[in-house]
């Protein structure tokens, strides 16, 4: 049975960092096609799953009011097919996949019909732990697949470098940019033309206009030449303070609290605190039916009453610690981020121990 691609600004887009590392170019329209598939897949698809897009909620997504909708997906289409990526696999620049997008299309009656070419799959479904994540609604108002594919480069460097609030650097020489971006050796980097002025200087006013980085940038010279970039990536804070206007409301009361809880942690095996019982170290979770629950070799229930302590006890964490606020609003699993995030895991036990000093917990 076909799967029904849902088409809305507020799912999420996942790409693996060997598909962040890729090298491809697309058209504007054909990057958010594929994103927008990108931010339905499920790793329980069958691996020969037939997707469905309606044209005209692809249409409402992207704001496209031109009567050529179905022409310009068409172009689209032939841009999936006949402009493969080139994956690096490793270190060694000479072992590259070149895969296409999908394996082939059809139109009916206001819809296509497709499927994810296979050998682009694990790169999209086995994301495990350098991965990429945004909201899709971030590159839906962008023109330029230049400016989408700096976006996603430049979201990454923040991800992979930046601490809670703070800012990531980056330095690239013009060709890496070049290389990175697909960009033809003969478009100049200066010039009212060139990669400064249509690329950069356009990239910084689009971000910070629409998503949820922002970025400035110097210029380093070798002689007269620029010959590298210097890249200082932050959070744009319009957006954090939308997001964080939206995420207060759970910070409130532990009414509110459990209900983003609930929405973030039920019947997923991700766990958002935990707990030590009877000199044992338990996870703190929640099954599908949204109750609270303690994992380790074996599963502890708690009564209303137990939950309501331990409830109160995350939500006072929550309320005077900004790193778990993001973990928790993020739906991020505690277990995981002990295992594989170790600076991250010392500055929240910091905070703990801090709270318990200060007897707020």
């Amino acid at each position: 049975m076909a799967k029904l691609i849902q088409a809305k600004g507020e799912l999420e887009v996942k790409k693996s960092e060997a598909i962040i590392k890729a090298r491809y170019k697309l058209s504007p329209l054909a990057i958010k096609f594929i994103s927008v598939i990108i931010s339905n897949l499920k790793r329980s698809d069958d691996v020969n799953e037939e997707y469905i897009l309606k044209v005209k909620d692809f249409k409402e997504l992207t704001g496209q009011k031109t009567k050529r909708i179905y022409e310009l997906i068409d172009e689209a289409l032939n841009d999936l097919l006949k402009n493969p990526l080139k994956i690096p696999l490793g270190d060694d620049k000479n072992s590259i996949l070149k895969s296409n997008w999908v394996s082939g299309a059809v139109y009916n009656e206001g819809e296509v019909r497709f499927m994810i070419y296979p050998k682009l799959r694990p790169f999209l479904l086995e994301v495990k732990e350098k991965f990429l994540k945004y909201k899709l609604e971030n590159i839906l108002p962008l023109k330029s697949s230049y400016v989408i594919r700096l976006y996603e480069i430049l979201k990454d460097w923040l991800e992979l470098n930046m601490r809670y609030g703070n800012k990531a650097e980056k330095i690239v020489s013009v060709d890496e940019l070049r290389e990175m971006l697909e960009i033809p050796k003969s478009y100049p980097y200066g010039g009212s033309s060139g990669i400064k002025q249509r690329i950069l200087e356009k990239a910084k006013s689009e971000l910070v206009k629409h998503t949820d980085i922002l970025f400035d940038y110097e210029e380093i010279k070798t002689g007269r030449k620029v010959t590298h970039l210097k890249f200082i990536i932050k959070p744009n804070p319009k957006k954090l303070q939308t997001d964080n206007g939206v995420q207060e409301q759970y910070f409130k009361s532990q009414k509110s609290f459990v209900t983003l809880l609930r929405k973030n942690y039920s019947g997923n095996k991700k766990f958002f605190g935990f707990k030590n019982i009877d000199g044992n170290n338990y996870w703190l979770g929640l099954d599908k039916n949204g109750l609270l629950y303690a994992s380790n070799d074996d599963i502890i229930d708690f009564n209303a009453v137990e939950s309501a302590k331990i409830y109160d006890i995350w939500l006072k964490i929550a309320q005077n610690s900004p790193l778990y606020q993001e973990l928790v609003g993020k739906g991020a699993c505690l277990r995981d981020i002990s295992q594989n995030n170790k600076e991250i895991w010392l500055e929240l036990k910091e905070d703990i121990i801090r709270l318990k000093e200060d007897h707020i917990i």
